[in-house]
């Protein structure tokens, strides 16, 4: 009876998972479509092409952590699908987790290494460094966890090796 009560709430929280999941891609996609349609705009009234290919190209360059986070995401969404449906141990789900961990482990770096060095200068106040610095560490924590996950993701794979040879023993 323990197994059905767990597989109902794994379950639960997988369709949980997929609503949320499904809200931050949508509010994600949308954001970085806008910033892309912003950089774009003025060549609607005629602006300088190179100026607005510049502007677009770094509105892409600035928005790649989210669209990482987005197929992460979409990949997570994947695997706690599976797992809703009571695959829990397989390869599948291992390579899933450890692209999600990859997805993240990119997205942070990416944003730490490149995106902050293409952000406008700000002035030397005290509040505005420790605010920089604040997101530079949620960054790096972002992509310790997707290492986290990749190092899981390859521990849930040998976990799903020996179950699979078990398996075949009985």
């Amino acid at each position: 009876m323990a197994v059905t009560s767990d597989q109902a709430r794994l379950k639960r929280q997988s369709r949980i998972f997929a609503v949320l999941a499904a809200v931050a891609v949508g509010v994600s996609l949308i954001c970085v479509g806008s910033q892309i349609v912003v950089a774009a705009a003025p060549l609607w009234k005629g602006g300088d092409v190179n100026r607005a290919l510049v502007n677009i190209s770094l509105q892409v360059v600035l928005a790649a952590p989210a669209l990482f986070y987005v197929a992460g995401l979409r990949r997570a969404r994947q695997v706690f699908r599976r797992v809703g449906a009571g695959e829990l141990l397989t390869l599948q789900n291992s390579r899933g987790l450890t692209a999600v961990g990859m997805c993240l482990l990119a997205g942070g770096l990416w944003s730490s290494l490149i995106s902050d060095g293409l952000a406008p200068p700000s002035s030397d106040q005290l509040a505005v460094w420790l605010d920089q610095t604040s997101l530079v560490a949620r960054d790096i924590a972002l992509a310790a966890l997707g290492l986290g996950l990749v190092m899981i993701g390859r521990v849930w794979a040998g976990a799903a090796l020996i179950k699979a040879e078990n398996d075949g023993f009985l």
